[in-house]
């Protein structure tokens, strides 16, 4: 794992993604702050060598378009993608927990 990178904290930095993200519909710049957010995430995952969830951080990357004056054309699929990462990462949660704490 990265260093300093705990489960519950990446629990969290998912979770205020979605709210970001649902913040984020129809401003431009907390759309780009997603973004942004995003990439931090993805390159964490990556660090951390959680490529499958670094997979799911690409796939948000690859539908986020940031657009000035006009609504996310991804909202939904972006919920979609957001809901799975929770999901995945809630399960590598639990199975840390379970190397840990047999």
């Amino acid at each position: 794992m990265a260093a300093g990178v705990r489960w519950e904290d990446l629990i969290e930095e998912v979770e205020a993604l979605r709210r970001l993200h649902g913040d984020a519909i129809c401003d431009a710049d907390k759309c780009r702050d997603f973004n942004r957010k995003m990439a931090e995430l993805l390159m964490k995952l990556e660090e951390m060598e959680e490529f499958a969830l670094a997979d799911r951080a690409m796939d948000a990357l690859s539908v986020c378009n940031p657009k000035t004056g006009s609504h996310c054309d991804n909202s939904e699929r972006m919920k979609g993608i957001l809901e799975r990462l929770k999901e995945r990462v809630n399960e590598k949660t639990k199975e840390m927990v379970g190397d840990i704490c047999p």
